[in-house]
């Protein structure tokens, strides 16, 4: 055994250099108390190492030796007289049980994703995860009892509890005291408990008297579930703008004209025509690859007349015009690259005459049809921007029809394995128009009144009016007949009885298939415009007058939804009614229901749990077991609490509840109880919105519950023959009556007169970022129909030309990006700028701060600098697949001539398309002064913004390209040459990546014209002979164009290349919106990513498989002028703000920055290009700028599409309630 020296012994240790030994000292004092001991390195080592581990080792000894002790059960006993009293016995015990589980380690990523800043690619750090799990049970003198039950994965609050819990003797005043997770059960029927409480509860008894208190924060709410019998009944309203909008189509103008013949003889049925078969085709936005191809969908196919109203259309048929005659006799019109423009040549008008799209042809099961109304209903809403077009046949008198063409019928083209085009009748295109015909295929008179199958039995609708000020009607209280007749014998869903006799009888007809669908909850008008123009016809006695659009809802069908809903004064008709919707015994309550919060009642009887019904807490089901009571019909009414709002809502709950019992005797019990209980809110804000006002709810109730037994009635009944009672009669009577006092926070205003806002209109804007993400944009097509501000001449005529080269003449170099942070870090330890303070300090580069333009934002850590999204403009430089050699033209040395007749541009896809819905009201951007570096005497140029349908052409020879679809050596694909590129034959991009071959990867980043720089010198050897002839072999024109002659080429912002060069920001940017090469693989050497984007480049900016070749959109013309000029100035030229921001620069200066606002209102454009009616349909954003002479930069703090939740009231209102002066966008 060893034992450790004494505390006047002193250990040290010296290192001699010249032995190179380790020297060990034992001193008491100054004197030595050992000879000392010399060690070797290794020796040295492996004496300290073993003291350590004795050490470690003795120390988790030591650990398990006190836990072991029986310490953490300690049985305490205090001896005190007043202590004995109060808690009953001295013993305390205290019983903890848990763990404690802590995970440390490292997580780290390297996410070689190019899109995001370098600094966010490569992160890590330590990572501790600890969970807890602490149940305690301390029991202090057998009264007092202390139960914890804490765990860190518990999913709900309430599943962690702790409380206080004191129980009296049974002659103590104090029977109970209560502190933490308490209830408040409730007797009462009227005045329900509450479970789910935090606070102090008291129950004290004084002779008869029992008193039961409660002060607490309730963390859940009330709810209320009903079901009868086998069925939940579901009431509704419906308002008569909310029908079901994209979903159902009549197939022709023929099927309007007669709707409402069809189906005024329900359930007879008179119509002459069946339909027989059908196709239904969409736009394939999903990528399937079967049953896909190119359609064109024609408006006007197989009808007779043309316009939005036509008067008794004849039956539709191909060849009852002779549309179909004059496409067939071109055989290129089957060819999807040449359609669209042959369509054009013809006369028709895209959009508006017809849409070319890649559809899917819809399953059997994915839409019903009714062969006799002529009309389908998709189970599936389309999007505002989708395509619906129809081939179909129908027996008419005996004979067979057809409209449009049916897949089977044109097989591939054998010689070249292409799909032919098919033509279709389209029903519904990218734009709705109420001007043009097909606005009244879709149905307008369909209505989804719930979830679930209904049934009929029970179900109950009426059509109400709400007359202001006088409530809701069951007529129309205007008009000059059938005044007093109901509002659905008016508009025929009231002719028949419940024996489907014609009689009304006061009832909806309930008519499967024509008046309901019970699959999908859907209601069905007879008429098409059951409140507008059909109601009319039945209150009105000309029905013509111009007066009539005043009091009934013509606008619901003559506009677009959004455009209706702003005739709130006509919005007055409503669906109302309730429906059983089948289903199953069970009910649905929600999750995380607290235990014990339950109560259910059949009836007005109160049920018993286990015995009529059972609950699932972990499903938030209860299922009634009691089948008399499911079969009798008797609706059961479910309330419980629900925690699913976790407990954001501060409620305080206080209650009392005494309960006096005046006689409590064997065969005899009376007892008189009282409630009060108050719930209030606190609300979060001072400023509420209706709505959400907090409550301060006070109720009060009173109950009597007597009991007798009575044992003459026994005795009565026993004398009664065939009859014995098994058990004493009894009286039960018991009583309640309950009052409610509502109030309201005092916080939002005291006594009565509380104060909520409609709104504060704060807040009420919300932007859509454009800025984000980058690969968003990509290079625009030639601007078609651009025209000059306030002219109507075209800016770019050549951009109409079709598979011509030419198109690209005059497109010049602009690259779009997001700088990368590093490289404006100044003495970065990664910028190879770092040192360059004076190009750090060049305001087209710099660093930019959320405080130079908004100085009242608050900004989190790491925020503080603001990403701007810039564009760089080189006019006098050729663009990407800009392949004019004209000595008129161009410079020997390769510069454009005549600059301000160039342009350059990008675009993007917009998401939210629907901005009369949304309510988008401005293109909103903050730019900076592009004239700080420039000349202030320049005249500037222009910024466009195009919105609306553009062209996702944009080397327009109406081929859609897309990269990953080229041929590799690996992996061969047909592909196709135009003018401009090759194009992969397939028309479905399976995928949206490249192949995982990375050898492949060479062949198929080559940028828009499918070609490598090799492809492109065999391609483009007529441009490059013309350079040559032209401007000579060694002239920097020819020699440019000979190494790149697409000039699509990417090079990264980084690179060896560029560091030797010194190349500034600006010209290592300058490349990276280029094409070619923007995909490379991640080199494992290169600590860099040295690409742009890992999707591959494709002409399909909204991903739906489809080229859009259409240009129809609004032109907006923003003036970029120098700061003198008056165009920049507040107030003109949509300037809207200014900010001067004193800058410190990274060369040590400051220099005053100026930024402007924009705020370009949508409805203010400078011109329509084609037929473009509204904002219904508002699918791409193009920008680009011309006009300018020399190179800019425009540096974007802010760039969005601005939407309010409020919307611009556009008509006035006279003294009588009446509109006038409508404003429309048209």
């Amino acid at each position: 055994m060893r034992f450790k020296n004494p505390s006047n012994i002193i250990d040290s240790v010296a290192y001699d250099p010249i032995t190179k030994k380790y020297v060990v000292y034992e001193k008491i004092g100054n004197k030595y108390y050992r000879t000392p001991t010399t060690y070797t390195f290794e020796e040295f080592w492996q004496m300290r190492n073993r003291q350590s581990e004795i050490a470690y080792f003795q120390k988790r000894s030591n650990t398990l030796n006190i836990l072991n002790r029986g310490k953490v059960k300690p049985k305490l006993k205090i001896y005190d007289n007043l202590f004995n009293r109060l808690f009953g016995n001295g013993k305390i015990t205290i019983v903890p049980q848990g763990n404690v589980d802590v995970t440390a380690g490292y997580q780290g990523q390297n996410i070689k994703n190019p899109t995001l800043p370098e600094n966010a690619r490569k992160n890590g750090g330590f990572d501790f995860d600890m969970n807890a799990q602490l149940n305690v049970n301390a029991d202090i003198g057998g009264k007092l009892k202390f139960p914890i039950n804490y765990n860190t994965l518990a999913n709900f609050g309430q599943d962690n509890q702790l409380k206080l819990d004191y129980t009296g003797l049974d002659d103590e005043i104090v029977k109970r005291f209560e502190a933490g997770n308490v209830a408040f059960p409730s007797r009462s029927a009227l005045i329900p408990g509450a479970q789910q409480l935090f606070g102090l509860k008291t129950q004290l008894q004084f002779g008869k008297l029992y008193l039961t208190t409660v002060l607490a924060n309730q963390k859940s709410q009330r709810q209320t579930t009903q079901l009868q019998g086998s069925t939940a009944t579901q009431l509704f309203e419906v308002k008569a703008d909310e029908y079901e909008e994209n979903r159902h189509f009549l197939l022709a103008q023929y099927f309007k004209a007669n709707y409402n013949k069809v189906m005024q003889n329900l359930p007879a049925i008179t119509a002459p025509v069946t339909i027989l078969r059908m196709e239904v085709w969409v736009t394939n936005r999903n990528g399937i690859t079967t049953d896909a191809r190119d359609v064109v969908g024609l408006m006007n196919l197989g009808e007779s007349q043309l316009g939005p109203n036509p008067v008794n259309p004849s039956f539709p048929y191909n060849d009852v015009s002779p549309l179909m005659a004059n496409i067939r006799a071109n055989p290129g019109n089957r060819n999807s690259s040449l359609v669209f423009n042959n369509l054009i040549t013809l006369g028709l008008q895209p959009v508006q005459d017809f849409e070319k799209t890649f559809a899917r042809k819809l399953d059997s099961t994915q839409y019903r049809i009714n062969p006799k109304a002529g009309f389908i209903s998709l189970n599936q809403p389309l999007q505002t921007d989708e395509v619906l077009a129809v081939a179909y046949q129908y027996s008419y008198n005996g004979r067979i029809y057809q409209v449009g063409e049916f897949s089977q019928d044109l097989p591939p083209d054998s010689n070249t394995a292409n799909q032919k085009v098919l033509f279709l009748k389209l029903l519904k295109a990218t734009s709705q128009r109420p001007t043009q015909p097909i606005w009244g295929l879709m149905m307008k008179n369909v209505y989804s009144v719930g979830y679930g199958s209904l049934t009929q039995q029970d179900f109950k609708l009426d059509v109400l009016y709400q007359e202001p000020g006088l409530g809701w009607k069951r007529y129309v209280p205007f008009g000059n007949k059938n005044a007093g007749f109901p509002i659905i014998s008016l508009i025929n869903l009231d002719r028949l009885n419940n024996q489907l006799d014609p009689q009304p009888d006061g009832v909806f007809d309930y008519v499967e298939d024509y008046t309901v669908v019970s699959q999908y909850s859907r209601v069905m008008f007879p008429v098409l415009e059951p409140f507008g123009r059909d109601l009319a016809a039945n209150i009105y006695t000309n029905p013509s007058l111009p007066t009539i659009k005043d009091t009934l809802y013509y606008a619901l069908y003559d506009s677009i939804k959004a455009v209706a809903q702003q005739y709130p004064n006509l919005n007055r008709f409503v669906l109302k009614g309730s429906a059983k919707i089948s289903g199953t015994s069970d009910i649905s309550i929600g999750y995380n229901v607290p235990r014990g919060s339950v109560s259910v009642t059949a009836g007005g009887r109160v049920l018993q749990e286990g015995l009529d019904y059972d609950i699932n807490y972990d499903l938030g089901t209860i299922k009634i077991t009691n089948a008399a009571i499911i079969n009798a019909g008797i609706p059961v009414q479910v309330n419980s609490e629900n925690n699913a709002t976790f407990g954001l809502q501060q409620r305080g709950y206080m209650g009392l509840r005494f309960d006096y019992i005046a006689k409590n005797k064997l065969k005899e019990q009376l007892s008189i109880g009282g409630t009060i209980v108050r719930l209030s809110e606190r609300p979060f804000f001072s400023k509420v919105n209706i709505n959400e006002d907090p409550i301060r709810n006070t109720m009060y109730g009173l109950d009597v519950n007597y009991r007798k037994e009575i044992p003459r009635l026994t005795k009565l009944l026993d004398k009664l023959p065939f009859y014995k009672t098994t058990a004493p009669s009894n009286i039960n009577v018991f009583a309640e009556g309950a009052y409610l006092k509502p109030g309201h926070a005092p916080q939002i205003g005291k006594g009565s007169n509380g104060v909520i806002y409609i709104d504060d209109f704060e807040g009420t804007q919300s932007g859509i970022d454009l800025k984000f993400p980058l690969i968003s944009w990509t290079l625009a097509s030639p601007p078609q129909g651009a025209t000059a501000k306030g002219s109507n001449t075209l800016l770019f005529p050549e951009a109409a030309l079709n598979d011509d080269i030419t198109a690209g003449k005059n497109r010049a170099k602009i690259a779009w990006y997001q700088i990368e942070p590093v490289l404006q870090v100044y003495k970065g330890p990664n910028n190879p700028l770092g040192n360059n303070a004076a190009e750090l300090s060049d305001p087209r580069v710099r660093q930019v701060y959320q405080k130079e333009i908004f100085p009242q934002r608050t900004t989190g850590f790491g925020e503080s600098q603001l990403t701007t999204f810039d564009l760089s403009y080189y006019p006098t430089e050729r663009g990407p697949y800009n392949y004019n050699d004209a000595t008129t033209d161009v410079f020997v040395n390769g510069k454009l001539k005549n600059p301000a007749t160039h342009w350059g541009g990008l675009m993007r896809n917009i998401d939210q398309t629907d901005f009369e819905t949304a309510n988008i009201e401005f293109i909103e951007f903050w730019v900076q002064d592009p004239f700080i570096k420039l000349s202030q005497s320049s005249a500037g140029g222009k910024l466009y913004f195009n919105l609306g349908n553009v062209s996702e052409d944009v080397l327009r020879d109406g081929k859609r390209f897309y990269e990953n679809g080229l041929p590799t050596p690996n992996a061969p694909a047909p592909i196709e040459e135009s003018n401009w590129a090759k194009v992969p034959r397939n028309p479905i991009q399976v995928t949206n990546a490249f192949s995982n071959d990375p050898n492949d990867r060479l062949y198929q980043d080559v940028g828009f014209d499918g070609c490598t720089d090799t492809a492109e010198i065999r391609k483009r050897a007529d441009y490059l002979n013309n350079l040559k002839a032209n401007f000579g072999a060694a002239s920097p024109a020819y020699l440019d164009a000979a190494s790149d002659p697409s000039n699509d080429n990417f090079h990264h912002y980084r690179g060896g290349d560029y560091d030797i060069m010194n190349l500034g920001i600006l010209s290592r940017y300058k490349n990276y919106s280029n094409t070619q090469g923007n995909s490379a693989i991640a080199d494992a050497e290169n600590p860099y990513t040295t690409s742009a984007t890992n999707y591959p480049d494709a002409e399909d900016l909204n991903r739906d498989n489809t080229l859009s070749q259409t240009e129809e959109y609004f032109q907006y013309i923003v003036d970029i002028k120098p700061p003198t000029a008056p165009e920049m100035q507040i107030g003109t030229n949509f300037i809207v703000d200014k900010k001067v921001a004193n800058v410190s620069l990274a060369d040590g200066t400051t220099r005053a920055e100026t930024w402007y606002q924009f705020r370009v209102p949508i409805g203010s454009w400078d011109k329509k290009i084609g037929n473009i009616p509204d904002f219904k349909s508002i699918r791409f954003m193009r920008m680009f700028l011309t006009d300018f002479a020399d190179s800019v930069t425009m540096r974007f703090a802010e760039l969005q599409l601005t939407r309010n939740i409020w919307r611009t009231f556009k008509y006035k209102i006279d003294t009588t309630g009446q509109t006038t002066g409508v404003i429309l966008w048209c």
